[in-house]
């Protein structure tokens, strides 16, 4: 291939491509960073961390294909990401039969009858969606109005078009780049909201208050209700709160004893403060076995840094300082070494090259023998 053809190739990865810059880039990117630490800790539904893990991704595929001008791309990723949550709640809600089936591409319902079915056998569902029903319904509109451009109907929806008529008034790509992150927006808080759904406990770690009464480490990340504040609404998680279903989890865990903010550590955050033993002594019975033991361990002025109750991997850690100092070696002392060695290496095949001359000057070795002893 000669190297016109290569610009010919080459070119044609940008031809009819119109690129830019969102201008909440670095805010949306970010955001979505922080939302992959969504996680459940059901253990009956472990799989859907997974499902959440993809949807989000999706979000995040959607930003730089629509940057990169790919822009019918951007919205399909977008639209995958909505069934994706919505496939999620779905088999969350079914046994492992279903899921199975699914993980081997039997047949599985459209999203429409997933939908569908949904509101008949998810109750924390069908209340939520009627309680937000303008949230839901804002979100089916802007879906089909982005389906117009994945399934391509009318002229503006194609790349040529839009290139050739750019400047023309007949496509405004800043009124499609408005749509787009509306819709992006949208989507998230619909990913965020069927997460709370399938994991309302998500949603009880996100009060201060009500956290501190799991006298438990919940693998259930709290959700990002920030993201509402400051895209969306916060009418939308207080309406939530607002439901039955939310309620009767949050009143649950309302009527157990606060913990204080050294036992806190302790339960959640496997840290013990020696200066606050006392105060995490008057909670004891807030402790597992395994916290006990160490309370008392260190109770006895048994100084340790790190507890592994059970050969637990993570185990506990104190504020008691160690007195040894941490030994490693940093990847630029191997660098070091290597510079040396080659050095070395090179040093040597010099000396045998200058040998291997002489030899052969003084008629010592034959050709072979001198190729061996270079080998």
């Amino acid at each position: 291939m000669d190297d016109f053809d290569k610009q010919i190739i080459d070119g044609m990865k940008y031809e009819n491509k119109q690129s830019l810059i969102l201008s909440e880039h670095d805010e949306l990117l970010l955001c979505l960073y922080r939302l992959k630490d969504m996680m459940t800790g059901r253990c009956d539904i472990m799989f859907c961390n997974i499902f959440i893990s993809e949807a989000i991704q999706l979000l995040i595929n959607s930003i730089f294909l629509y940057e990169d001008g790919n822009f019918d791309c951007a919205f399909y990723s977008i639209r995958q990401s909505s069934e994706v949550a919505n496939n999620m709640l779905y088999l969350s809600n079914l046994g492992k039969a279903e899921l199975n089936e699914w993980n081997r591409k039997g047949y599985f319902p459209m999203n429409a009858k997933i939908v569908e079915r949904l509101e008949k056998i998810d109750t924390n569902y069908t209340e939520v969606k009627a309680a937000m029903s303008g949230f839901f319904k804002e979100h089916d509109e802007l879906t089909k109005s982005a389906h117009k451009t994945i399934h391509k109907q009318g002229f503006d929806s194609f790349y040529a078009f839009r290139t050739m008529h750019q400047y023309s008034g007949k496509f405004d790509k800043e009124l499609e780049t408005e749509f787009f992150v509306k819709l992006l927006k949208n989507s998230i808080g619909k990913v965020i909201v069927l997460y709370i759904i399938m994991d309302p406990i998500s949603l009880v770690l996100a009060d201060e208050d009500l956290s501190a009464r799991f006298n438990f480490d919940p693998i259930t990340e709290a959700v990002d209700i920030e993201f509402f504040q400051e895209y969306l609404s916060e009418e939308i998680i207080e309406t939530i709160k607002s439901t039955s279903f939310f309620k009767e989890v949050s009143e649950y865990f309302a009527a157990k004893e606060k913990m204080t903010p050294a036992v806190f550590d302790v339960v959640r955050n496997q840290a013990f403060d020696v200066d606050s033993l006392d105060e995490i002594a008057m909670q004891r019975h807030l402790l597992n076995i395994n916290e006990q033991l160490i309370l008392d361990i260190l109770q006895a002025k048994i100084e340790l840094t790190n507890i592994y109750p059970d050969c637990c991997m993570l185990g506990y850690f104190t504020s008691v300082r160690s007195k040894y100092r941490k030994s490693g070696w940093h990847s630029a002392e191997y660098d070091q070494y290597l510079i040396v060695i080659k050095y070395l290496i090179n040093r040597t095949i010099t000396c045998l090259e200058a040998l291997l001359k002489y030899l052969k000057t003084i008629g010592s070795l034959n050709t072979m023998s001198c190729y061996q002893l270079a080998k």
